[in-house]
């Protein structure tokens, strides 16, 4: 069969995630799609860089699917279907939201595809496809393929790899509660090595989600890529910085920047979200901490919770600039459709918006408890407003400070120095 994958448009003009938007971040999940589809002719497009191929002859057509991609997502999958194309929705919002789906969809798969792939196009090529394919068994990581990155359009600097999968923390914000792949999973570190040899970018990301809820994994995973002499970053807990040997073995296998989720700098939010492992005394330590061992540090916090009003935003703003960060993104809180935080709000009766692309972390799409909408989002753009002038100020020292880094890696200095100099604006996002 003549198959297409598609990774509907996620990035957004004016959008926090200024430091991608000039990287071509590989939809790893296709290819390994792709990968498990031998015998096929199969195309990958990523609407973020290439256009939907909407006139081409395929046979069958897979959509992933996000919350605040889903929009984007069923009208590709509508127009393809127009054309007596079947199509298969997966991916987060397909396990959130089923029956919305399927409106959109001939089948659904639920939960991860390793199992189930090849019944789909088993199916499919035979005109027989089920509405929905439900995977409730996570997929063992040895089962997991190499990516085809054949058919990935690559950036020329940055590799992704994932070497884990979930996370067992129980942040109420987050929609891995919420979907059959929450178990976190480790893949054997040989494997890892393996595939993170043959990729040819110098500078790779790992795409976990926790790559560090067994820390004597990571270190194990650590020590054997540190021969690779890869520079690398990846999302990391504040959890780190209590292991001093997973320190060391981040710094000597070539961590150098981690993105760190402190979440809020206010107790009572702490509690509400759920992120029983953050302590708001210790954020200065454990920026301090991965400095010492060669690391800049990007903060996540997010706004919104039900305890706070006004007063949030200038006490965030002292505690970031205090941090020492290279850098902080800021987020609405964003309830996932179908998650209990959602069906909260919606019992509620404080949702205000229902377009999906607003679902992004950068709209207030329910009504906060203790400011307006606007308050919210107004509060954060301003926010951002103050603090990129902060940021710009101090990039010169910092990039001082990694002099070496940028000396063998001059690309990356382009891509941060304009992250740095590009104003976010939330609003027209």
């Amino acid at each position: 069969m003549r198959i297409l994958l598609v990774k509907p448009k996620w990035f957004v003009a004016g959008g926090v995630y200024r430091f991608l938007t000039r990287v071509t971040f590989a939809p790893l999940h296709l290819g390994i799609l792709a990968a498990l589809s031998p015998g096929h002719d199969i195309t990958v497009v990523d609407h973020d860089w290439d256009e939907v191929p909407f006139s081409g002859d395929f046979d069958l057509v897979g959509v992933t699917a996000t919350s605040y991609s889903s929009q984007r997502a069923f009208d590709i999958a509508d127009a393809f279907r127009r054309r007596g194309v079947p199509v298969v929705l997966g991916g987060v919002h397909a396990c959130l939201m089923p029956e919305e789906c399927l409106q959109h969809a001939d089948a659904i798969v639920i939960g991860e595809a390793e199992y189930v792939w090849r019944q789909v196009l088993k199916d499919a090529a035979t005109g027989g496809l089920k509405r929905t394919y439900r995977q409730d068994k996570p997929t063992d990581m040895k089962d997991v393929p190499i990516p085809r990155r054949d058919l990935l359009r690559q950036d020329p600097l940055i590799g992704t790899i994932q070497a884990t999968r979930g996370c067992d923390h129980s942040c109420r914000f987050c929609y891995l509660p919420s979907v059959p792949w929450h178990k976190h999973r480790r893949r054997d570190p040989d494997l890892v090595y393996e595939e993170l040899k043959g990729i040819r970018q110098r500078i790779v990301f790992f795409v976990d989600d926790n790559l560090f809820a067994d820390e004597d994994y990571a270190i194990a995973l650590c020590e054997k890529i540190a021969p690779l002499k890869k520079a690398w970053s990846v999302q990391a807990p504040t959890t780190v910085t209590r292991n001093p040997r997973l320190l060391d073995a981040m710094r000597r296998s070539g961590c150098f920047f981690v993105q760190v989720g402190f979440q809020t700098v206010h107790p009572d939010s702490l509690k509400n979200a759920g992120v029983a492992q953050n302590k708001i005394d210790s954020y200065r330590d454990v920026v301090r901490d991965f400095h010492r061992h060669g690391m800049s540090v990007q903060g996540f916090f997010i706004f919104g919770f039900d305890n706070e009003d006004a007063r949030i935003f200038a006490a965030a703003e002292k505690h970031i600039r205090q941090m020492d960060l290279e850098d902080a993104l800021l987020y609405i809180l964003t309830p996932y459709p179908g998650t209990p935080i959602f069906e909260q709000l919606k019992r509620e009766g404080r949702l205000l918006v229902h377009e999906r692309d607003k679902y992004g972390w950068a709209n207030a799409v329910f009504q906060p408890a203790r400011m307006s909408a606007e308050e919210l989002e107004k509060g954060v753009q301003e926010t951002y407003g103050r603090l990129y002038h902060f940021f710009r100020r101090r990039a010169p020292w910092q990039i001082l400070k990694r002099a070496p880094l940028f000396l063998r890696h001059p690309r990356l200095l382009g891509i941060v120095w304009r992250a740095l100099h590009t104003k976010v604006n939330i609003l027209e996002a």
